[in-house]
């Protein structure tokens, strides 16, 4: 019975298989698409260099870190592209941005060694191993009905899924050396962010000036305690948003005015205006506005603002004042040390109260990237806020399998319309769009859906308590991971094999082990499609960014209305959201790995894609995006981390299909991989953790020489022993029997040596003239880990000047009430229209930012 029913199963998908006709389906449309999309780029690219090539020339950038481009003509941006290394992104964006692209080709490498491992055995294995399956199912696990023919799956998984482990630990231990390096490097080292410490709920007494010696050692240089900022920062972004509307009235008002002169045609005079003492807008004419609105008495915006700023300031002037304004007693306090090294000892060894389930001192943080709302938050609102967001998570993922696990479905549209009776209509559907519908709509669909989670979740880290930026993006990472391989993979995996032989199961429940072993395969026909889609269409949707290029546009020409809007939105650059790219290839991976034994075919296409999308993020990187959240690395870190859960997956699922075939031996081997899979990783996590949290350089261990000399019985003057045994005990190896720990301590350390050497000698070929950043005044030292609602003033108003006079007389008026006002390179011509000075150095609400 169990054989009749897969043969039929597998003779269902002959001519009209699902596989062919949602593989053509798929990939004539997202080819013919993505040529379009690469065709329009070419065409348009240099025209809109603020889109696709802001690194080249914006003001944001650094010149010292702008990528190079002889000329906006012909095609020389793409010999810059095909020339340029990718270690040039190490050195003028972020170590982040290049580990990124060592991401990619790290995960195209495994596909690719997938392939090479996978395709000469188990293609032949899978095309003979007895079953009755057709076109592209011969070439899976579905045909395979042989218990000998078996072997072959058991030798390739313990072949391919150990290399796959020695490379995660091998990449591992690079990245160590890596992080290490740029750690290290004399320009980043000398920040003041290098060496300070922002330390949780340490005691108030810690965070007072005269007991920093006390609690932080000798090393400690300076404190800066975090206050409570109570309604502060509302305080100021409600002083902003008065000023900017201020402003924008003010604009209306010139606009206003120059227009008014064209149409009664006046000679422009407004200097003889001002010397009568009349304003050059008459009163009857000046904008008025209604409270309330429609039938509220008539009042002028422009007053009424200036007036409100100056209350806001008065009161933010109080509120800072205030005693109220104290350290709060689960505190949070910023400690500068004298150099790396004792900030790097302080992170390690300086603990306040037990040990808790949360992370309390992080270290090299930047201003830019406080979370400052939730730094004076008690421990117990922080777990409690921890929980809520993660019960959020976890529900929200699962609930999400509704839809995810709808569209599933749909790509076994032709089974269900041959066993569901209110389906039958789709098999009267043309070939071609049955096709597209199986093909096309599902991966389409569920990559559409899955694009907004990151958001969602990168604004529930941020409201769970996370200190800064980078956790918060190091948080929606794990999440937004976990969701990828519950719904992308899982959810659509079984709604995928199982919808198509979910009523021959209720038929026969006898027959279900058999029925998903030959069933469970074939989805992942959902999968070579998601791949083509992803790596054709998707990835030339990223290079040609139309999303971004229609809101500049829309912005610009519909939105836009005073020189600080037109400013910021010319300014404005792409960022690098870690957590929304790294989760989803990670997932690719997974994906690959899971399906190399199952369906081989799956790695191809995933070599294949991936390899697509290295180019188009390498583009990105280079000329496009900006580096906005800086994790140092532990982004890559995470994702290394998170690689074996392919492994895992991928041994359960041939565990359950070895079992299901009948193959007990085979199904003990991969029993006994599993067990040395986990095992191995368990052990790879504890030896590296102290290296990854900790930078562990051995130059730091100088304290360290009398104490190993003695305990280990070591030559004080051997420095190579001593360098071993440090490293050894750093890596928790001196519980393992000689001579295993100077073997392993030096494999270990030869890998993290030659990667820490080779990023350095990269670093060291960036040299500059000069440091084209702000330097630090002991000013901004003073304020430098103080929150912006302390010491933030009133911005600056820019309006346009116009030769009637008006932009001089609102200035005047804006004096008198104390707000500082230019009309510096920007104007209103004689027909309305703003016009501003692109050159950054002339724009006077620009600065360049502080290196902290």
């Amino acid at each position: 019975m169990a054989t009749t029913i897969a043969s039929g199963h597998g003779g269902h998908r002959s001519s009209s298989s699902t596989s062919g006709a949602a593989i053509l389906a798929a990939f004539i449309p997202t080819f013919i698409t993505a040529v379009i999309y690469i065709a329009i780029f070419a065409a348009i690219r240099n025209k809109y260099r603020k889109i696709y090539a802001p690194r080249t020339f914006l003001g944001v950038v650094p010149e010292k870190d702008q990528t190079p481009e002889s000329s906006t003509k012909g095609e020389s941006w793409f010999q810059t592209y095909r020339k340029l290394p990718d270690h040039f992104v190490l050195q003028h964006n972020s170590l982040d941005a290049y580990l990124y692209l060592r991401f990619l080709k790290f995960i195209i490498g495994v596909c690719l060694l997938g392939c090479i491992l996978t395709w000469p055995i188990l293609l032949p294995a899978n095309i003979t191993g007895g079953g009755t399956a057709t076109q592209l199912d011969r070439l899976s696990f579905s045909n395979v009905e042989s218990k000998n023919i078996l072997w072959a799956h058991v030798l390739v998984a313990w072949v391919f899924f150990s290399a796959v482990i020695l490379l995660i630990a091998r990449e591992r231990l690079r990245l160590i050396g890596a992080r290490q390096a740029f750690l290290l490097d004399t320009t980043r080292s000398a920040r003041l962010s290098s060496r300070t410490v922002l330390f949780l709920n340490a005691p108030p007494e810690a965070c007072q000036p005269e007991y920093m010696g006390k609690y932080f050692g000798n090393d400690a240089e300076r404190t800066w305690p975090v206050k409570d900022m109570g309604d502060l920062e509302e305080l100021i972004a409600r002083r902003s948003g008065t000023a900017f509307a201020l402003e924008s009235a003010e604009v209306d008002l010139i606009k206003h005015a120059v227009k008014r002169n064209k149409k009664q045609s006046r000679p422009v005079n407004g200097a003889s205006s001002l010397e009568n003492g009349q304003t050059l807008v008459p009163e009857a004419e000046r904008p008025k506005q209604r409270n309330p609105p429609v039938v509220g008495s008539k009042f002028d915006p422009i007053d009424k603002a200036r007036k409100m700023i100056g209350e806001l300031t008065a009161r933010i002037d109080t509120v800072r004042a205030a005693p109220g304004r104290n350290i709060p007693e689960q505190a949070a306090v910023f400690v500068a040390f004298s150099d790396q090294a004792a900030a790097h000892r302080a992170f390690q060894e300086i603990k306040f109260g037990p040990t808790m389930p949360m992370q309390d001192r992080f270290l090299a943080v930047e201003p830019k990237g406080v979370l400052w709302n939730n730094l004076a938050m008690p421990l117990s609102r922080r777990l409690s806020k921890a929980s809520v967001a993660l019960a959020f998570v976890i529900a929200f993922t699962i609930f999400f399998s509704i839809p995810i696990g709808i569209i599933g479905t749909i790509s076994n549209a032709k089974y269900l319309a041959d066993n569901v009776k209110w389906l039958r209509w789709l098999n009267d559907l043309p070939p071609v769009l049955l096709g597209l519908l199986t093909g096309l709509v599902p991966p389409y669909l569920t990559s559409t859906f899955v694009s907004y989670v990151p958001k969602l979740f990168r604004h529930v880290a941020k409201l769970s308590g996370e200190p800064t930026t980078g956790q918060a993006e190091l948080k929606t990472q794990t999440w937004y991971f976990v969701f990828q391989v519950f719904q992308v993979f899982l959810v659509t995996t079984f709604s995928s094999g199982a919808a198509a032989v979910a009523s021959q199961i209720i038929q026969n429940p006898g027959d279900a082990p058999n029925l998903l072993a030959s069933s469970l395969p074939k989805a992942s026909n959902f999968y070579l499609t998601y791949f083509i889609l992803q790596g054709t269409s998707s990835a030339a949707s990223t290079v040609l960014n139309y999303s971004d290029l229609f809101e500049f546009l829309f912005y610009e020409r519909f939105m836009d209305k005073t020189p600080r809007q037109h400013y910021s939105t010319y300014a404005k650059m792409k960022g690098t959201p870690w957590a929304s790219w790294y989760p989803k290839f990670t997932n690719f991976l997974v994906i690959s790995i899971v399906y190399a034994c199952v369906a081989p075919l799956v790695l191809g296409f995933a070599t294949a894609g991936l390899t697509i999308y290295y180019f188009a993020y390498r583009h990105q990187l280079l000329f496009v995006c900006q580096t906005k959240v800086d994790t140092q690395g532990e982004a890559y870190k995470r994702a290394l981390q998170q690689m074996p859960t392919g492994l895992y997956i991928a041994e359960l699922c041939l565990i359950g299909l070895f079992s299901a075939k009948g193959a007990v031996v085979q199904t003990t081997l991969m029993v006994v991989l599993l067990i040395v899979t986990a095992g191995l990783n368990l052990v790879l996590d504890r030896m590296l953790r102290p290296l990854e949290l900790y930078l562990g350089v051995d130059v730091w261990q100088a304290q360290e020489v009398p104490l190993l000399a003695q305990e280990d019985n070591i030559p004080i003057d051997d420095a190579e022993a001593l360098h071993a045994s440090a490293h050894a005990r750093r890596l928790g190896l001196r519980k393992l029997p000689d001579p295993a720990p100077r073997i392993l301590s030096d494999f270990f350390d030869a890998i993290i040596t030659s990667a820490r050497g080779q990023l350095a000698s990269w670093l060291d070929e960036t040299t500059f003239d000069g440091d084209d950043s702000a330097p630090l005044k002991e000013d901004d030292i003073e304020k430098a880990y103080t929150a912006p609602a302390f010491t933030s003033k009133t911005p600056k108003l820019w309006i346009p000047r116009d030769k009637l006079g008006v932009s001089k007389e609102e200035i005047a008026q804006n004096d008198e009430a104390g707000l500082v006002t230019t009309d510096e390179a920007a104007e209103i011509d004689d027909e309305g229209k703003l016009h501003w000075d692109h050159r950054f150095e002339n724009v006077p609400i620009f600065s360049k930012a502080k290196i902290i």
